[in-house]
């Protein structure tokens, strides 16, 4: 069983913390470093439709939803302001280079009343041009 649970965790990502660095100007600007590796499971919500990744309009977007189940091993890691990229099948093949902000965290519970693991949802972060 890997991490306690009857789930396999088959992919794995580097996850990414967020520091707020001023420059000599004393503007404000973010700046994230490489936190260490998680193992997950990487998926696309089955429930929902994301209806692919498309911009309508400069100020509408419409960004494909993913979602990570995350032992409670990793709970430390899974923050909003940190970010996911680099997510790897249990080979070392690339499955995506994109980073993925932390956009919903959803705890699961056992029948025990104990934290299981977490739904963690994502969406793939494009900077502005």
């Amino acid at each position: 069983m890997a991490y306690g649970t009857y789930f396999r965790f088959t992919h794995n990502g580097i996850v990414y913390t967020k520091t707020i660095t001023t420059n000599a100007a004393g503007q404000k600007y973010p700046t994230f470093t490489n936190a260490g590796v998680i193992y997950f499971q990487f998926q696309t919500p089955t429930l929902s439709s994301t209806g692919g990744e498309k911009r309508v309009a400069p100020y509408n977007e419409n960004i494909a939803y993913y979602e990570a189940i995350v032992p409670n091993k990793y709970d430390s890691y899974i923050t909003f302001s940190n970010r996911i990229g680099s997510v790897k099948d249990r080979y070392g093949n690339a499955i995506s280079s994109d980073v993925y902000e932390i956009i919903g965290i959803q705890p699961k519970f056992s029948y025990s009343g104990k934290k299981h693991h977490s739904l963690i949802m994502l969406k793939r972060v494009i900077e502005p041009q």
